[in-house]
């Protein structure tokens, strides 16, 4: 059976996700976000899907809102979370922090 594991820098970009959605907007946003967020783990965990690669990794890329990418692998029966990226941050930056 499949299962995922979340890094610490994903975790981390989760909380931030999570600070900046309750600081700017409201509890009602946040509960979207991560419905939204745990779809998609769902639908990467059946592996049905393979998305589009992200950059020249070995990552792919899945957007969750039009606001945050998840960046995923897979090993065997793992599914590998490694960020949750803003897609209006630098690129570069974005790109530099997956090495």
């Amino acid at each position: 059976m499949m299962r995922y594991e979340i890094s610490e820098k994903a975790q981390q970009d989760l909380l931030n996700i999570e600070s900046y959605l309750l600081e700017k907007w409201s509890i009602d946003v946040l509960e979207d976000f991560f419905e939204k967020f745990k779809k998609a783990i769902t639908i990467l965990l059946d592996k049905k899907v393979i998305f589009q690669k992200y950059e020249d990794t070995n990552f792919h890329k899945l957007l969750i809102t039009k606001h945050n990418s998840l960046i995923y692998s897979y090993e065997e029966d793992v599914l590998y979370i490694h960020r949750i990226l803003q897609n209006f941050q630098d690129p570069d930056e974005n790109y530099n922090a997956l090495k």
